[in-house]
């Protein structure tokens, strides 16, 4: 049978899902209504040890219950003991992220795929897991990567190519054709390999976060329309101090992001204008999007939470939707056709008290903004709630202040009735959080009462065969076989979508009142014979497909029963098993709590080895310091005693050279004795000599120099001149000394502790001196920046008169931090008396040739008589009453 090309009938065309009139507002008041969902999640407590100030009673029901301190305080404000609230459902702190999924968000995307727009709110105080329900973590997916996961394995094999549906910039859609979309596609491509723009390759498995959200496969949803042809658009804004930010703007992170407004459509639906609607094709593109705008959104630290969101977060999800030609093959070319739904998720930021947070600057101005927007969404939810009693009641409408705040202002359609809103209340089940909880719970409540009114969205009918692309394809795999097959004829095949079954051929033209009539009767009889007999078959084979879907229905009402059966056994089974793990759990935590005993006590042992440890080392210390002092002070002794026993030594060696000079020199003078004896046997004639020569007069004999050698001429009758006093010599001049040299220096000077005074007229004056007993120190000689050094010695010389001698020197600097002192001058101070006489005589000539003083006169002179010696001695030196010359 050759198949046969229907054009399908034209229909009046219907408007967009989301038109909305004047008039349809006015009867949205008339529609039917459902209230806001509802739910409440408790998050688990982080400690055993902390109160809890909730109950839940049931899966609907909460019961907050204060602290007794608290309760004191809330009863003298006429607070109740316990409150209870009741909601859609109670989500308890053991609830798994699952769970929320299938009860919460998953009605949501079912009405995104059928062309419905939803909103979900995270409503808390900060810190009771918004942000956590809403996107998860590593290991425990939120509700937006699972509302993504479900809609992309839902709508996987009738998703529509890219950039076949394009943004319009004003809420809208537009479809390109084949050839433009194409471009699109190549376009995108150059930027993606190139590295630039918003299309930048990127690898997808970068991100573990991403590639751990995309492994779960859920079970794809029912109730799609696979005539028509899906794309998925997402967008990421953030509300930041009432002001909106496109978190996916195409801008470098370190720009800062440009507010934008909020406007309204041609039909009256409220929108972000300028913002970005990136289009998706896999769950990996969705959450990489998402993990884009997560780095530009705004976090902060505050006491009660490290991450805490500062900004509201909206993530919507839009399904753009357009039916297949009759070929079921490509979009139908009309924009009127799409069908564009939307589908919200908004993590509210977490209301806060300064009082606990102690926010102050940016934080403080943060917390104010976020505060003012939640009081302006509960402000609009109370006018919302008595407008609709006013309605009842016949009283008057207050207006809604909308635009007091971005967030009510963005979603001001949902409220209108243009979508079902929900809305999960986290709560922190914390003691200190009592009061916070209290007032979300009171907002809860007064949410539940506000009834939105129930979208309607209108089903976009062309007229054409329902299946249409399912059977097209159908069509293309037996053309397929056919062609494998070897039959030619099979290309020659067209596609024929038109209904499967029919009762017969179309009915024959019948003109009653020709004079054929009869004929025509009896072959319209014989035709409707034909149809009701085929009527009859087709009865037939409905009542056999019916008995056949009967016994099927009874089989699995009989696997049904079974399965019951097994499933309430099953339940037994884990209600044991769920007791003893409950048992075992209590014997975990009953050994965990010993266990922390035993680290406590470990702790304290540690802390006690450690103090008494450190005590040890202290003792060790000071004992090795007390060491060290002994070292010290011994070998300070030992250097004094070396000291002394050097100067003991000296003196020793000095008074034993003294003795020895003394015994060579009476050895000498005992020598001398006999040689004047010999020289007086060996002379002729023997001089008088008035006094003998004692042994203390030789002795004294050395100190004196030698006589002035007299000649022949030099000596007149009188003698006088051979007997004057000798002189002793010019004193020799001192090169060393240099009178401007001492004018700024520092003197060091090193004397004894008692010096002997000294009785002289040229005393030692030292300019800018210091004086010091003892030097036992470098830093004596560093600290005070002397640059001279002066040694004074007082001894005793032969004569028993005090020498005194200056030891002078300069003070050289040291490589090493010291000094030392160079020697380089003696300077001696010493007292003669002119009147003092040396107790040895000078001896006659006889005596003084015996001395040999002979050999040093003149030949002439060889005798001195006895007044010569007697004239020597009245003149020189025994100091008689005879006036003395002067020397």
């Amino acid at each position: 049978m050759k198949a046969v090309s229907r054009t399908p009938m034209r229909v009046p065309k219907t408007p967009r899902v989301h038109q909305t009139t004047e008039k349809h507002r006015r009867e949205t008041s008339e529609k039917a209504k459902d209230p806001v969902n509802v739910f409440c999640r408790v998050r688990p407590l982080q400690s055993d040890g902390d109160l809890t100030s909730l109950r839940v009673k049931s899966s609907t029901t909460i019961a907050l219950n204060p602290h007794d301190q608290l309760l004191q305080h809330h009863k003298q404000n006429g607070a109740q003991r316990e409150i209870q609230y009741i909601f859609k459902h109670v989500f308890q702190s053991d609830a798994t992220q699952q769970d929320v999924f299938a009860s919460v968000a998953q009605p949501l995307v079912e009405n995104l795929v059928r062309g419905r727009n939803s909103l979900l709110f995270t409503y808390g105080v900060t810190g009771s897991g918004k942000t956590y329900t809403m996107t998860g973590n590593l290991r425990h997916r939120g509700i937006m990567p699972r509302c993504l996961d479900v809609l992309f394995r839902t709508i996987s094999d009738f998703q529509a190519k890219k950039f076949v549906f394009k943004p319009d910039k004003l809420n809208g859609f537009e479809i390109l054709s084949e050839e433009d979309a194409l471009l699109e596609r190549q376009h995108e491509m150059n930027q993606r390999f190139a590295g630039s723009g918003r299309f930048a390759y990127r690898n997808k498995d970068s991100d573990p976060e991403i590639a751990s959200q995309a492994s779960v496969e859920p079970m794809p949803l029912l109730g799609l329309d696979e005539d028509n042809m899906y794309s998925v658009f997402v967008t990421y804004v953030e509300i930041y101090n009432n002001s909106v930010y496109d978190l996916l703007e195409d801008s470098g992170i370190q720009k800062t992001l440009q507010s934008k407004i909020i406007r309204e459509d041609a039909h009256h639906h409220m929108f972000v204008h300028g913002v970005t609607e990136v289009e998706v094709k896999t769950v990996e593109d969705a959450l990489e999007v998402f993990q884009m705008g997560q780095k530009k959104k705004r976090m902060g630290h505050t006491v009660l939470n490290a991450e805490s969101s500062r900004s509201h977060s909206v993530f919507n999800i839009r399904l753009v939707q357009a039916p297949t030609d009759n070929q079921g093959e490509n979009v139908v070319q009309d924009r009127q056709k799409i069908t564009v739904s939307q589908l919200s998720l908004v993590d509210l930021a977490g209301s806060e008290r300064s009082s606990r947070t102690k926010n102050t600057g940016v934080r403080l101005r943060e917390a104010g903004n976020i505060n003012n927007s939640l009081m302006t969404l509960r402000t609009c939810l109370e006018y919302l709630r008595e407008n609709q009693q006013a309605a009842i009641n016949g009283f008057s409408h207050k207006k809604i202040p909308y635009r007091d705040s971005k967030i009510t202002h963005m979603f001001k359609n949902y409220f209108d009735g243009e979508g079902q809103v929900s809305m999960i209340v986290c709560i922190n089940p914390r003691m200190e959080d009592y009061d916070e909880n209290m007032q979300v719970m009171k907002f809860a409540e007064m949410t539940q009462e506000v009834q939105i009114a129930r979208a309607t969205p209108i089903k976009t009918d062309l007229g054409l065969t329902p299946g249409r692309r399912k059977a097209n394809k159908l069509f293309k795999i037996a053309v397929k076989n056919l062609n494998e097959l070897g039959m030619s004829e099979a290309k020659d095949l067209k596609v024929d979508v038109g209904l499967v079954y029919s009762l017969g051929p179309d009915f024959p033209l019948c003109q009653v009142d020709s004079p054929e009539a009869e004929v025509k009767i009896q072959e319209l009889m014989h035709y409707l014979e034909q149809r009701i007999e085929k009527r009859k078959r087709l009865r037939a084979n409905l009542d056999i497909k019916c008995d056949n879907f009967r016994q099927m229905l009874m089989n699995l009402d009989r696997d049904n029963l079974q399965l019951s059966t097994e499933l309430a056994s099953l339940k037994a089974v884990y209600k044991q098993e769920r007791e003893r793990s409950f048992a075992l759990e209590k014997k975990v935590r009953i050994h965990e709590s010993s266990i922390d005993v035993l680290n406590n006590t470990l702790t304290k042992r540690d802390r006690q080895i450690e103090e008494l440890t450190f005590k040890l080392n202290e003792k060790e210390n000071l004992l090795t310091q007390t060491e060290h002092e002994k070292e010290k002070q011994k070998k300070k002794f030992s250097s004094k005693m070396a000291v002394e026993s050097d100067k003991n030594k000296r003196e020793l060696e000095i008074k034993l050279r003294q003795q020895r000079e003394k015994l060579h020199e009476r050895m000498r003078i005992k020598d001398e004795k006999l040689r004047l004896v010999s020289n007086i046997i060996r002379s002729e004639d023997l001089p008088s000599m008035p006094r003998s020569q004692s042994s203390e007069d030789l002795l004294n004999e050395k100190d004196r120099g030698p006589f002035t050698a007299r000649t022949e001429s030099s000596v007149p009758a009188t003698r006088t001149d051979i007997y004057v006093t000798p002189r002793h010599g010019v004193a020799a001049a001192n090169n060393r000394h240099r009178r401007s040299r001492s004018a700024g220096d520092k003197w060091l000077e090193h004397r004894a502790a008692n010096p002997v005074p000294l009785g002289t007229i040229m005393q030692p004056f030292l300019k800018n001196r210091k004086s010091v007993t003892k030097l036992t120190d470098m830093k004596t000689l560093t600290e005070h920046g002397a640059n001279k050094y002066c040694l004074v010695s007082q001894e005793a010389d032969t004569d028993g008169d005090v020498e005194t001698k200056l030891y002078k020197g300069n003070v050289i600097p040291t490589c090493g931090g010291g000094a030392q002192v160079v020697f380089n001058d003696i300077e001696c101070l010493k007292q003669k008396s002119p009147v003092h006489s040396p107790t040895r005589k000078r001896p006659s000539n006889g005596t003084m040739s015996a001395l040999g003083v002979a050999s040093a006169l003149p030949s002439t002179v060889t005798s001195i008589t006895v007044q010569d010696v007697a004239s020597r001695c009245n003149l020189g030196i025994e100091g008689h009453s005879n006036k003395k010359t002067k020397i």
